[in-house]
């Protein structure tokens, strides 16, 4: 991927047009926006390639969701990796969603294709859900914030679950299962989000694979009365050991999609073996028509 990024590098290197700051869910209720506690907490918004990211380490995300839940700001939390940004440039829709929302590198190659261009985005950027989802909990576990998972099948948060608060004494969890209707306003989704809301969690993490969970936020953030919602795909089924952890080093060198690509092939063979190219072309296409921008996303505060 480094090669296709050095030679799209001199394509892209241009300032996105930008059509004004999305509304993000934190203008459509009383919590406040994220701007603030944003460049507190020391991300820096990135763009190239006609996307946008929030470059920031592990402890820099996690500080800005403590401070997110103390000072009861409205944060919106979305992953980038090849597969979403395959959705983010042929979806209008998709790219409105995640210009309402911070968004987290998930991906070495997107690391390898900011830094292509020049940008200041760095290994440690890359903050894969694997290495997020138990410091993220274990956080939640100290504040003593509640919890609520969305997501996957029934037996695999029956599973994981007793296991996080048999790690974690004391945490408030709760969750459900990923299979209900997500058609927005649909009476499944609305039956669900009044349950989320009794439960008054602090954080709402949504595990229903990509493009739906983002779909699923996007349409009904407005309606979640936490502070904190988040998409990270299958953490649960990690926890769960429905899935196998792939080794740490393999993170490290963002070789994760090959230890996937062979314990799951069937499952993973398009998304790694066929997509990587088709967003090749999707890039291209993009960067050299230039015949419109990608979407509204969100203006680059440099202050």
């Amino acid at each position: 991927m480094s090669g296709a990024a050095s030679a799209l590098a001199k394509l892209v290197d241009q300032p996105l047009e930008r059509s004004g700051r999305a509304s993000g869910a934190g203008e459509m209720n009383a919590m406040g926006p994220i701007d603030d506690i944003k460049r507190e907490a020391g991300l820096v918004p990135i763009e190239g390639y006609g996307f946008a990211v929030d470059a920031g380490t592990l402890a820099q995300h996690l500080t800005l969701i403590e401070q997110a839940v103390v000072r009861q700001r409205c944060l919106t939390l979305f992953d980038l990796n090849l597969h979403s940004l395959y959705f983010y440039l042929q979806d209008p829709a998709f790219r409105a969603a995640y210009a309402a929302a911070v968004v987290k590198i998930d991906s070495i190659p997107i690391v390898m294709m900011m830094r292509a261009l020049g940008r200041p985005v760095e290994r440690e950027h890359r903050v894969t859900g694997v290495d997020f989802v138990w410091p993220l909990l274990e956080l939640a576990a100290r504040q003593r914030w509640r919890v609520f998972c969305l997501g996957n099948y029934q037996a695999t948060l029956d599973a994981a679950l007793p296991i996080v608060r048999q790690r974690l004494p004391g945490i408030a969890i709760d969750g459900h299962h990923g299979f209900f209707d997500q058609a927005p306003g649909s009476a499944g989704s609305l039956e669900l989000i009044a349950q989320i809301n009794r439960c008054q969690p602090q954080i709402v993490t949504v595990g229903l694979s990509s493009p739906l969970e983002q779909r699923w936020v996007a349409a009904h953030r407005h309606l979640i009365d936490a502070p904190v919602v988040l998409t990270w795909g299958a953490c649960m089924e990690y926890v769960a050991g429905a899935v196998r952890t792939p080794p740490r080093w393999m993170g490290r060198w963002g070789l994760e999609w090959a230890f996937r690509l062979l314990e799951d092939p069937k499952r993973f063979g398009h998304r790694y073996l066929v997509e990587p190219w088709l967003l090749l072309l999707l890039l291209v296409r993009h960067n050299l028509t230039r015949r419109r921008p990608l979407g509204s996303l969100r203006p680059v505060d440099r202050g």
